[in-house]
């Protein structure tokens, strides 16, 4: 049995690692080259196996490009995996300012926003009745990080905006990390009683 500091060591490893495999790659929007940090913004918004920049993506998400990536550089900051990716990006490109790199920062005016804090994600749990019914299920088991996003973005887009989608996410992260991702994607996080969640998908892609 893993421990939880290897179980964080071998999440590190793999956003490191996923993170350098994406970066320099084609944008599967306007073809131009992804840099470091959108890399890690394409891992943690689940665009792993389609990177995109960050236009392109805000773009697909139908959302203002400078609201998504101040909720994106919010989780990459609370999430000790892609944290590294990020200042390991900052490393290779030489980026004078490590937090907030022009190559992404310098693309869009920052939108006046407050940082995400953790008892704004635990806010994201919405009153709504648990009597909606389920459109799918998916049994996630200890998958967690990238691929849990990755796979979990492609069910939602797979139903009609405003399905339900239950989840079963045993990775211990999954309190934290769902609550944090519905609410920079736009879901809605409907309940959550670890491991099982119930979201329901927005309007958008």
């Amino acid at each position: 049995m893993t421990t939880a500091d290897e179980d964080d060591d071998a999440r590190t490893i793999a956003a490191l690692a996923d993170a350098a495999r994406l970066t320099g790659t084609a944008c599967a929007g306007c073809g131009r080259r992804v840099c470091g940090h959108e890399a890690v913004f394409a891992l943690v918004l689940g665009y792993k196996n389609a990177p995109r920049c960050l236009l392109c993506t805000a773009q697909h998400m139908r959302e203002p490009a400078g609201l998504l990536r101040e909720r994106a550089l919010a989780y990459v900051q609370h999430h000790d995996c892609f944290h590294a990716a990020w200042r390991r990006a900052g490393e290779r490109e030489a980026s004078a300012d490590a937090v907030r790199p022009c190559c992404v920062f310098g693309v869009v005016a920052a939108p006046v926003v407050a940082p995400v804090s953790e008892p704004a994600v635990a806010a994201v749990v919405a009153a709504v009745p648990l009597a909606d019914e389920v459109a799918a299920r998916w049994d996630a088991g200890s998958m967690g990080c990238g691929d849990l996003v990755l796979e979990l973005r492609g069910r939602l887009a797979a139903l009609p905006a405003g399905a339900v989608f239950e989840l079963r996410a045993e990775d211990p992260g999954a309190p934290i990390d769902l609550p944090a991702w519905c609410q920079m994607t736009g879901h809605t996080l409907l309940d959550a009683q670890h491991p099982v969640y119930r979201l329901r998908r927005k309007a958008g892609p």
